[in-house]
Order: structure tokens, then C-alpha cells, then sequence
């Protein structure tokens, strides 16, 4: 019966206290749903591809820059290396696959046939054994399949890629948490390189290409970490980008590891995750949290008054201070149990729109199991003791007869609540830097200058056609109102381009070749230092990086590395994103009639939906109903900073939590302030002191802990926004306006908060403070 009192007994004191109950209920439960989604976030990301039961074996071969290797390196290093297992090279694309009517745009994967036997993936439909060993077989996605045959029976059907007719021999079930995208179809790497590759010499001349992603698997208890130096020095013998110096190391990274490594690795169809990333936002998520114990903390001390008397009463009637101790404890264990429900809740609720910002797929269904459940409830039993054990320290001290007295308030100095609400607001303003100084140079970097022009144009890939056709579906478009201009080109900043490599006066050279028709210079708004009015036929334009690198001078015409004309001299261009500095570029002619990859479609207006409607339709008139793929350059710099987007909106969302919660820690301490200076208040009124001048007091009393903060988190926004911006090639000043901004913003908020009471304490009636 004790036990039962006892905890109606908490009931009742939380339900005459609802502010107090609503406040700390809902801090908790708010901060707990934040962990418990990153929680689950961070156990995913880390856990790609620990499925593969070969997973200790296998290795991506990789050098200093890049993980892709010629066709023919993974047969070499096999052949002489008794290590190795097997190897699987791998190479992605996009093609049309079409059977009848139907014609769809397809994620295309090429891969060696012991794929399934060096991965854990399963087929829902085929023989893991024989698949991918000739030309005559394809996998699909269930996904795709469905699509493709939403009839079913898939196995019985073929379809048509690159004009060749493949039968279907297996469905592909998805990848799940793995670095590999599931494809839409899977063919054979030796069959069908040469075809998707779009040059016979890929495999004859297996040096020449080095475009492949590289996975060595190791037999059983092999390590092949000793043979690097020798595999390295055998490399710089015959394969040109060792041999001409172009890389210099030469790694193998753990499967498990390759995901959240080198983000260079990263294509459409191999996913490479941040740690800085993931561990940023787990660091956020417990700093939340952190927030979430302070204000219990400052809350329940602020509660300690009407806590005191009833625990002096238990004290007088014979209750232990030890018991009391404990009981307390328990109330916080008790509360937060209650949070975790709630928050359980609330992050089932949430998982849609965390999934959405992070482009990910985590299910907090997944936390429940029996190894997580018990982890779960020591966590939250130590987190019930964190938060208790000041609040039980500081109101069991207190001794019956200060209670009874009304001397107890007056001797709790609340150190702890001081220097917990500093740090509070310290966090806060750090965030408020941070999300300000991202946002600020995402931006910039939307709306920077990269050299070139890219207002109104579209991007229209045209890969499967040969010149004859794409000639006439440009003359097709250049009829349409709207269409300025198109040009066809062999590579555009942003979107791809070819590179070349060799040796110019015993030093490696490396260039990237774009290649475009007469309009392309023009039509691309490069901007020219130089026009040499050279119209040969094979003259070339150069950036003055690639002129520096090749060591002409500024009025040269002629290049003797390229044997080519320079028709002039242009401006530095970012053709990456601005993480990459600029590079040596050459533009070359692309001759009428000649295979091109894409147009350039230039737009007299902002992308009308009349005009891409008119083009659309013009496309798949020409082409027979084949699927249109067309970006503009808005979207793929969107595209381009969408995982600095999502960072910076996650912190804006944790900023506007730290700074509710935040703002309800110093409410509770304005309340307790308040109360302890009650008589102090009076007796100033007393003595004509104006409400005015209390009312200031009152409020600069919590302003010094804001101020306080402001002079620590400035050095730290610095520091942390510094090291950030330090990778962008374009950045934008660390200017005075953002701490300036985030400070005021913080020292707006707390004043918000503190001043209605610290008003009512101002403007309150002496004899009422004197009497109690």
C-alpha cells in the first residue's frame, strides 16, 4: 500500500503541476524521438554490407583518387598473385530497354559472373549459377520487371537493348543495406562491354580504358597486404596511369569499409555515405538530448520548494533521507519510461519525413528486438538517474526545519542550474552559426559564377543515335518556338566529359576534353581572354590552366601536345562541383555528322512547360516512343549539393528544437529566480525603487549567461565553419553579420521568454511578496 501511495502521490504533484509535467514530458519526448531516429540512421549506415557472408575476404582495389581500373588488371593480379580468389569488374550505364510497344530507360549493370558468388545477393527467379555467363541472358528488377511485363511469367519473355534480343533468365531481388544500387538489369561485363561502351577496343585493348570498378575476393585466411608494395611496382611497369605517374598508390579497402570511404568512389550505382555526416548528426542528436536533462534538471529544481516541504513532512513522519533519495530516482526513471513511449510515437509518425530529407530508408520497427529492448532499458534507467540525482541531492538536503522556516529557497544558489543554462545557450548559438553560415554558402553555390553560362538550357541525351539521326532530330527541335539554339557535344561542364592522359616535357599531363559542334563555345557562354579568329578545322580552345600546364605562352597558336590549331583562350570553368579546383580543359570541334552524346539545347525563355511539352513530344515522335532524358543545370546543381542540403536542414530543424528547449530551461530558471528574490524585489520597491529599474534587473540577470555563451561560441563557430568552408573552392566570408546574428537571435529568445514574468515580478505588490 506504501508503494501504491507513493506513486499516487507523484501523479498528484505532476498533475498540479501541468505546466511543469507538459514542459518535461515533452522536452524528453522530443529529444528522445530525435535519437531514436538518428540511433537507427547511424546502426544502418554503418552496417552496409555486413550481410555478405564472404564479407572478411572481400577487397576494392583502389589508388590515391579514383577505384576504377582497365578491364584486363583484375586477370593480371589473379593470374600472379595465388591469393586471390576471383575478381569482379563492374561497369554502369543507361540504356532503353524496350520489348513490343513498351519502351523504358533502364539502370544498366555489367558485371563478371561470379558476382553472386563473391556478394550475398539472392535471385527471386533464376540460377545464381548460371547467369551472366554469355550474351543470351539478362536480370531484371522485380521492380523493373513488373513494368516491363506487367503480365508476370518474366522468364518466358526478352527483351531489346542496344538491338540485340536477350532472353530473361533471372529476377533480382533488391540489394537491401548494401553500397551496390539495385539495377534495373543486370548483363554479362565480357559479353556486353564492348556494346555499352560504345568502342570494340574495350576488352581486345584492355589497358587503355580505366573506367571499371575493381572487387578482389581473397581465399580463405589469405592476406594480400604484404604483396601491395610488390602488386604496386608491378603495375608501374606496364599500365600507363602508374607507369606516367598519374597515381601513385595503390590500396585495397575492405568491403565493409568502402561505403563510408573515399565519396571520390561514388557513381549511380555505387552509394558512398559520409561519416562526417552521420557522425555529426548522431553528435547533434545527443547534444539534444543533453538538452533535454538539463531542463529536467532546472526544472525540478525549480520545483524544489513544493518538493522540500512534502519530503520535510515524510522526514518528520520517519521516511529516511535515503529512501526519499531513491524515491525521487525512481519518479525520473518513471518519467522518463513515459517520454520513451511517447517518443516511440512520435518517431513512427516522423520516419516518413526523415526518410524524405535524408534520401534514406531506416524503419524504426527495426529497434525491436530482444538484444535492443534490453539495451534500451539500461538507457533509460541510467538516463533517469543523470537527470534525478541532482534534484533528489539538492531537495532531500534541505533540512525540515529550513523548510518550514521558508529559508530553503533562499539557500539553494542554483550553481549548477547557471552553468547548465549557460551551456545551453552556448549549443544554441553554435547552431544558429552553423545553419546560418551553411545556408548561406549553399546559396552562393547555387547561384555562383562557374565560367560559363547556364541560364536556359537543357541537357537532352541522345547516346542511341548515330550522327545521321541526331542531325535530324536537331533540325526536328530547332523548329519549335522557344528553342534558340542547340548544339551537339561530346561533354558539357556538370553533366560528363571525356579525359586524356600522357607526358609533356617528363611530366604527366592530364586533360579534360570536352568536344562540341561549331555553336558550342558561343551557345555554352565560356568566356574568352583570347580569340586567335583561328576556323581551321581542328582548332581548339584552351582554359588557361590547361595553357599553363602545357607551358604556352599567352599568344601561342599553335599546341604541339594535341598537334592541333588554338582558336583561342578562355576563362578557368568549374565543370565539378565547387569542392573541385579548377582543371586543364580542352574544347574540341565536334565535325557535322559525327556520334554525339547530347544537345545542348538553349531556350529563349525560362523553361516554358509549352516549349518542353513541344519537345518532348517532338522526341518521341522522331524516336519512335522512346523515354526522353533531359535535365537543366538548375537541377543537377541541385543535385550536386543535395547532401549539404540535407545536412543543413537537419541542423535547422535541431537548431529550432535546441532553441525551444533551450527557451523552456531558462523559463524554469527565470521561474525559480524569481521566486527566491521575491523579498529582495519588495523590499527595492519599497525603498522607490521604479518597476522599471526591477524590471531591467530582472532581465539582465539572465541576459550575462546569454552574453556569457555568445563570447565562447564565437571562437567555435569560427573554428567549426572555417574547417567546413575550407573545402569549397568558392566560399563565402565567415562575416561578423552571422555571429552578430546568431547572438541576437539567442539573447531575442531569452529575453522573449523571461521577460512576462520578470514583468509580473516588477509590477507585482510588495505587501503580497512581504506577507508570504
Amino acid at each position: 500500500m506504501k508503494t501504491i501511495f507513493d506513486f499516487r502521490a507523484f501523479l498528484n504533484f505532476l498533475g498540479r503541476n501541468k505546466l511543469y509535467t507538459a514542459i518535461n514530458i515533452f522536452g524528453f519526448s522530443i529529444s528522445l524521438m530525435f535519437v531514436i531516429l538518428l540511433v537507427t540512421y547511424t546502426r544502418q549506415e554503418y552496417a552496409v554490407d555486413q550481410f555478405h557472408s564472404n564479407k572478411e575476404r572481400i577487397f576494392r582495389l583502389c589508388d590515391e583518387t579514383d577505384a576504377c581500373f582497365a578491364p584486363l588488371i583484375g586477370r593480371d593480379l589473379k593470374a600472379r598473385y595465388p591469393e586471390i580468389e576471383t575478381y569482379v569488374r563492374l561497369f554502369e550505364t543507361d540504356e532503353v530497354a524496350t520489348t513490343g510497344e513498351r519502351h523504358l530507360k533502364a539502370k544498366i549493370l555489367l558485371s563478371d559472373p561470379d558476382f553472386f558468388r563473391m556478394f550475398s545477393f539472392r535471385l527471386a527467379e533464376g540460377d545464381t549459377a548460371q547467369v551472366l555467363r554469355s550474351k543470351n541472358g539478362a536480370l531484371l528488377s522485380e521492380s523493373f520487371a513488373r513494368n516491363l511485363f506487367p503480365e508476370g511469367d518474366y522468364l518466358d519473355k526478352t527483351v531489346t537493348i542496344k538491338g540485340e534480343s536477350v532472353p530473361v533468365t533471372g529476377i533480382l531481388r533488391p540489394f537491401g543495406n548494401s553500397q551496390f544500387v539495385t539495377p534495373d538489369v543486370m548483363l554479362s561485363f565480357e559479353e556486353w562491354a564492348p556494346l555499352v561502351y560504345g568502342w570494340d577496343g574495350v576488352l581486345k585493348r584492355g589497358y587503355a580504358s580505366a573506367s571499371f570498378p575493381l572487387y578482389l575476393m581473397l581465399k580463405p585466411h589469405a592476406d594480400l597486404s604484404a604483396k601491395m608494395p610488390d602488386m604496386l611496382s608491378h603495375l608501374k611497369t606496364y599500365y600507363w596511369p602508374y607507369k606516367d605517374d598519374h597515381a601513385r598508390e595503390l590500396t585495397i579497402i575492405p568491403l565493409t569499409e568502402v561505403y563510408l570511404s573515399n565519396p571520390l568512389y561514388a557513381s549511380e550505382q555505387i552509394r558512398i555515405g559520409s561519416k562526417t555526416l552521420i557522425n555529426t548528426f548522431f553528435s547533434v542528436a545527443m547534444l539534444i538530448l543533453l538538452f533535454a536533462v538539463i531542463n529536467y534538471i532546472n526544472l525540478s529544481t525549480a520545483q524544489s520548494e513544493s518538493r522540500a516541504r512534502e519530503m520535510a513532512v515524510r522526514r518528520l513522519l520517519g521516511c529516511s533521507r535515503k529512501a526519499l533519495f531513491t524515491r525521487l530516482i525512481v519518479e525520473s526513471v518513471l518519467l522518463c519510461i513515459l517520454s520513451l513511449l511517447i517518443a516511440l510515437l512520435l518517431a513512427g509518425i516522423a520516419e516518413p519525413i526523415f526518410n524524405r530529407i535524408l534520401q534514406t530508408h531506416i524503419s524504426v520497427s527495426n529497434l525491436f528486438s530482444a538484444s535492443n529492448l534490453g539495451i534500451g532499458v539500461v538507457a533509460i534507467i541510467l538516463l533517469g538517474l543523470l537527470t534525478g540525482v541532482i534534484p533528489a541531492s539538492v531537495i532531500t538536503r534541505a533540512r525540515p526545519i529550513d523548510v518550514v522556516r521558508g529559508s530553503f529557497r533562499h539557500k539553494t544558489k542554483m550553481v549548477y542550474n547557471k552553468i547548465l543554462i549557460g551551456f545551453q545557450y552556448l549549443i544554441t548559438i553554435v547552431l544558429l552559426g552553423c545553419t546560418l553560415t551553411m545556408s548561406r554558402q549553399i546559396d552562393m553555390m547555387l547561384h555562383a559564377d562557374l565560367g560559363f553560362d547556364t541560364a536556359n538550357k537543357l541537357y537532352l541525351s541522345i547516346q542511341n543515335m548515330n550522327g545521321y539521326q541526331a542531325s535530324g532530330l536537331k533540325n526536328r527541335l530547332l523548329q519549335i518556338a522557344g528553342v534558340e539554339n542547340i548544339s551537339r557535344v561530346r561533354g558539357v561542364p556538370m553533366f560528363a566529359n571525356n579525359n586524356s592522359s600522357g607526358v609533356w616535357h617528363n611530366k604527366p599531363i592530364h586533360l579534360e576534353i570536352f568536344e562540341g559542334d561549331s555553336t558550342y563555345v558561343g551557345l555554352m557562354g565560356f568566356r574568352k581572354i583570347q580569340d586567335n579568329r583561328n576556323f581551321a578545322q581542328n582548332a581548339i580552345w584552351l582554359n588557361r590552366t590547361a595553357m599553363r600546364e602545357l607551358e604556352l605562352p599567352d599568344n601561342a597558336s599553335y599546341c604541339e601536345y594535341l598537334k592541333s590549331p588554338i582558336a583561342g583562350v578562355i576563362y578557368d570553368f568549374l565543370y565539378q562541383d565547387l569542392t573541385h579546383h579548377p582543371q586543364p580543359c580542352v574544347i574540341k570541334p565536334l565535325p557535322e555528322k559525327e556520334w554525339c552524346w547530347a544537345f545542348v539545347i538553349q531556350l529563349t525563355d525560362e523553361y516554358s512547360i509549352t516549349t518542353l511539352q513541344k519537345i518532348k513530344q517532338a522526341y518521341n515522335e522522331y524516336t519512335g516512343g522512346m523515354p526522353i532524358d533531359y535535365k537543366t543545370f538548375d537541377d543537377v546543381m541541385h543535385q550536386q549539393y543535395a547532401a549539404q542540403q540535407r545536412m543543413s536542414d537537419i541542423l535547422f530543424g535541431f537548431t529550432l528544437v535546441a532553441i525551444l528547449i533551450s527557451a523552456l530551461g531558462i523559463l524554469a530558471m527565470a521561474t525559480y529566480f524569481i521566486r527566491q528574490r521575491s523579498m529582495e524585489i519588495a523590499v527595492r520597491k519599497v525603498f522607490g525603487s521604479t518597476n522599471r529599474e526591477v524590471l531591467q534587473r530582472l532581465v539582465l540577470h539572465f541576459v550575462r549567461y546569454v552574453l556569457a555563451a555568445f563570447v565562447i561560441a564565437v571562437p567555435v563557430i569560427w573554428y567549426l565553419m572555417h574547417d567546413w568552408l575550407s573545402q569549397y573552392v568558392l566560399r563565402i566570408p565567415l562575416s561578423w553579420t552571422i555571429f552578430a546574428l546568431a547572438g541576437l537571435t539567442a539573447l531575442a529568445i531569452a529575453v522573449a521568454t523571461v521577460f512576462g514574468q520578470s514583468w509580473r515580478a516588477a509590477n507585482s505588490n510588495p505587501v503580497d511578496a512581504i506577507k508570504r
